[in-house]
Formats: structure tokens, sequence, C-alpha cells
């Protein structure tokens, strides 16, 4: 029984964190995505993301992924972000700091391309946090909010995407 433990141990283990930097889920068009971080040169500020579509068969790679300058984990995540009932997925990671906000890039699929796109934080808005950060999803009222810290005060972003599929600030909140 004992020498069964071990290798149980590690299985348990090795499957945690191979979790974290590996996704793979059933899209609603039936396809199975699976995104992955890939490291050039085993450098974590050069991170990209590669996603296989298994009803395509093609391959895509973002470049363009956020991280840490101070080498702390990306992880990713799937949901809804934009209540298309697609899923979506995000890397996020703490910030560089004190580590007190978890900052997020959020991937949206697109079901005519059956890619993702990147989810552009809105310019055209004056939300009090200039990124999403700490991420909450409410599926009831279909919105997203972000949470930040200015000064002496707290503040949440709640996003909502109005009738064009365009995310929109709804009102921030302050305390």
């Amino acid at each position: 029984m004992k020498k069964y433990i071990l290798p149980l141990f590690l299985l348990f283990v090795f499957s945690i964190s191979y979790s974290q930097n590996t996704l793979s889920f059933l899209q609603k068009d039936n396809s199975k995505i699976k995104v992955s971080f890939v490291s050039k040169n085993n450098e974590e500020e050069e991170q990209k993301l590669e996603i296989r579509n298994s009803q395509t068969g093609h391959t895509q790679i973002i470049n363009n992924v956020e991280t840490s300058i101070t080498g702390k984990q990306s992880t990713l995540e799937i949901n809804d972000y934009n209540f298309d009932g697609y899923t979506d997925f995000a890397s996020f990671h703490t910030d560089d700091g004190m580590g007190v906000y978890t900052i997020y890039q959020i991937f949206i699929y697109n079901p005519k391309t059956k890619k993702f796109d990147s989810l552009k934080f809105p310019s055209n808005y004056n939300p009090k946090c200039d990124m999403f950060c700490d991420v909450k999803i409410n599926k009831t009222k279909k919105t997203l909010s972000s949470s930040c810290r200015g000064g002496a005060r707290n503040h949440t972003d709640i996003w909502k995407y109005d009738q064009n599929k365009k995310l929109i600030l709804l009102k921030t909140e302050s305390y």
C-alpha cells in the first residue's frame, strides 16, 4: 500500500501544476479547444499562447500575452466573459508590486472565425481602474467588474455589453 502513495501523490501534484498552464474545454459549437502557455527560450517575458481547435484543425498563436516582469506565474481560467454562450478564457497573474491585484488579459471566442480575440480595454470611457483587475462575473446581471485601489479609496468599474456587443462602462463605485 505504501509503495502506491508516492506515485499517486506525484501524479496529483503534476496534474495541479499542469492544469495551471494548459486548459482544454468543449466549445458550444462542439469543437474541443486546448489552450497552452508556450515560452520562447524559457523566458517568462516572452510568453505566448497556443490554441488548438479540433474542429478546424488549426492552431492559433497569440504573441502579446501580458506577463509579470518579476516572474510571477500566469494562470488560465475559462468563463463566458461576454455572455454569448461561448466559452472564453483569460490569462491572469498577480501584480508586480505587493501582489494585491490579479491582472487579467481576457480572450473572447469569435464563432465566425473560430478564433479568440483579445478583449480590448475601452479607451473612450474614464474608468477608475486602468486595466482589468480582480475580475468578477455577474451572470444574472450580465456584468463584468474590475476592482482596484487608488490612493485611500477602493474602486470597482462595472462593465456591460451594449446591443452592438461592445463593452461599455456602466458605472464606477468608490468607497
